[in-house]
């Protein structure tokens, strides 16, 4: 009976270890661990997946151990069941049923759990998912603006590209000249000079680079001779040669730049081309005249002298000449504009630059600082659960002391451990005040060189030392004291987890109370099925006799008539069975009495435990009586 009913617990608790295990419990295929152990393991798990993160029911599932005392676990299994019932589990499971591995009361309790957790995960995955995709979307959105922030960056970039190396118009024709379209090759040289084509040599550069020296001396003379009172206000015929002649000039140089150009280009082109296209550009910058003019009360040139200029081989130099002598001369016109808005642009770019480096910069630091408070409150958190834990457990242990001695003994400990947690911040204090002496001192050798010690510097640092080693020897016997102390305690707690304590005894003392009504209920039905059996098989062997019995009477009736001989030995054969059924029927009722007897003896026994059972519990009630009264009257009497 009992092979059976093993192999079926065995069969129920493989079930529930493979039902967690599909849940994601992987320590419950385990084999070298204790079914109690894997089922209170399972248990615990379960609760703590399918509770939110601040309902822990008190339950710690890294404190399930094989060093784990048969107290602590059987404590596990009561906030197990308390867990349950504020989960609103709708199976009831008790305590002393999980250390019972009671499979019929774990099995919905365990079906239950899994289904819970399953739901709790998927519940965890969507809100993971949803900030998952929160995160994702707010950094998509910052990359896309510094993507539009690099976008911008680069359109300026090409936008100052193109406004540098673009194509610009250096000169242009003079109003109601037409374009020499009956010379192509002629009409394509003047278009490329008219954009800026650079037919200059080195010759050519030398005489723009003279024009504009020899412009600003005239522009420095001229300021020079009004600061002087040389120049009046009005415009004389003096002034106007002297102006003129300027102009000449600069034209001049300006037609030996061109000249130089189309002699430097023409060499393959026929000779009366070239006398054609000479007089042509000859014309065409004598038309130019008109527009290099200098406003007298003005100190810039025009835009068509800076055109000009500008358009010669080497611009970019000349016009770093410019700059070089901004103090006298200054490029004003379309150019001065254009040179302006670059300068402003490139100060406002260089400017945004500064300020996105600057909030990089300021980003960086607050992603540290948030990696910093997220450490610092992890820290925190760790700090304060081991506090709370180290709390639980001294209550716990102040409530199983209930021996004087062992109390003070503990008392004592705690004690020992305050002690040695001051020496450790003690020690802690000191070696730091030792290095920071350490760092001064080689600080002071550093800047000291090779110096000497002196007798009395020596003599304090043999007494340091001195007393460092004495404090050493000290610390070492102390350190050696508490280890023996900690061994101690360690040996007493041991021996205080050996002794069961008042719950567990009452756990114990349910348990057999529990298991005793099982083992009587299971004997009570065995007895019965025992009792229904034997008398069934009485009840079949006396039919199965009376079916012989009237076959053989059957079979030897009708020869036993036919004569007078069979017909006595007939009458004698049924007296013989008449008899052996009154001995047979006699043998019950001897049975029968006797079951009776045993019966009433019985009832008789339990009448008397009854009348015994009533008697003791009135002479309890005496002896409580009794006792009060004497109380009162101890009372009475220390009152007298």
């Amino acid at each position: 009976m009992d092979a059976p009913s093993s192999e079926e617990r065995r069969t129920a608790m493989q079930d529930i270890f493979e039902l967690f295990l599909s849940a994601g419990y992987h320590r419950a295929r385990f084999t070298d661990v204790a079914v109690f152990d894997k089922l209170l393991g399972c248990f615990v798990w379960a609760i703590l997946n399918s509770s939110d993160g601040d309902e822990l029911h008190g339950l710690d599932l890294s404190a399930l151990s094989e060093e784990s005392s048969l107290g602590e676990k059987i404590a596990t299994c009561e906030r197990v069941e308390r867990a349950l019932r504020e989960m609103g589990c709708p199976h009831e499971l008790r305590a002393h049923q999980v250390r019972g591995l009671d499979a019929d009361a774990a099995t919905p309790v365990a079906r239950w759990l899994v289904r819970r957790v399953i739901e709790r995960r998927e519940l965890r995955g969507d809100r993971v998912r949803k900030f998952s995709r929160f995160v994702y979307r707010r950094i998509d959105r910052l990359d896309s603006l510094e993507v539009g922030a690099s976008a911008r960056t680069r359109a300026t970039q090409a936008g100052r590209l193109r406004d540098d190396f673009g194509a610009r118009r250096a000169f242009r024709r003079a109003r109601g000249t037409a374009p020499p379209r009956e010379n192509p090759a002629r009409w394509a040289k003047s278009v490329m000079m008219e954009y800026g084509h650079k037919l200059a040599g080195l010759e050519a550069f030398a005489s723009a680079a003279t024009a504009v020296l020899a412009a600003s001396r005239w522009k420095r003379k001229t300021k020079a001779s009004k600061a002087a009172g040389t120049l009046r206000a009005g415009k004389t015929d003096g002034e106007k040669s002297e102006k003129s002649e300027g102009i000449t000039a600069l034209v001049n140089k300006v037609s030996a730049l061109n000249f130089a150009a189309r002699g430097g280009e023409g060499e393959h082109d026929d000779l009366d081309e070239d006398d054609e296209a000479a007089a042509s550009e000859l014309s065409a910058l004598q038309n130019l005249e008109s527009e290099l003019a200098v406003d007298d009360g003005s100190d810039t040139l025009s835009s068509a002298v800076a055109r000009a200029i500008l358009g010669a081989k080497g611009g970019k130099e000349i016009l770093e000449a410019a700059e070089k002598f901004s103090g006298d001369l200054d490029v004003g016109g379309v150019v001065g504009e254009m040179l302006a808005v670059e300068r402003k642009i490139a100060a406002t770019e260089r400017k945004l630059a500064a300020e996105l480096e600057a909030a990089n910069e300021a980003r960086e630091r607050m992603d540290a600082a948030q990696a910093e408070v997220t450490t610092a409150l992890e820290k925190l958190e760790e700090v304060n659960s081991y506090n709370e834990k180290c709390e639980n457990e001294t209550k716990k242990l102040d409530e199983a002391v209930t021996n004087p001695e062992q109390r003070e003994a503990v008392t004592r400990l705690k004690e020992l451990i305050k002690r040695a947690s001051s020496l450790k911040a003690e020690e802690k204090a000191f070696k730091a005040e030792c290095k920071k002496r350490m760092l001064e001192l080689k600080e002071e050798v550093e800047r000291g060189g090779e110096h000497t010690l002196t007798e009395e510097e020596r003599a304090q640092i043999e007494e340091v030392e001195a007393t460092h080693a004495r404090e050493r020897e000290k610390f070492e016997g102390e350190r050696a004291m508490l280890s023996k102390r900690a061994r101690a305690v360690a040996l007493l707690s041991r021996k205080l987890e050996d002794i069961p304590t008042r719950p567990e005894l009452i756990q114990y003392e349910r348990r057999f109370e529990e298991l005793y009504d099982t083992v009587q209920a299971k004997l009570k039905e065995t007895r019965k099925y025992f009792a229904a059996y034997n008398v069934l098989a009485d009840t079949k062997k006396y039919l199965n006799k009376e079916i012989s019995l009237l076959n053989s009477i059957h079979q030897q009736v009708q020869p036993a008539l036919e004569t007078v001989k069979g017909k006595s030995s007939l009458v004698d054969a049924l007296s013989s069975i008449e008899d052996g059924v009154r001995q047979n029927i006699s043998l019950v009722e001897e049975k029968l009495a006797a079951e009776r007897e045993a019966a009433d003896a019985a009832r008789e026994a339990v009448d008397d435990a009854m009348r015994t059972q009533r008697q003791h519990a009135a002479l309890v009630r005496d002896l409580r009586d009794a006792a009060k009264r004497e109380s009162d009257l101890r009372k009475a009497l220390a009152s007298a």
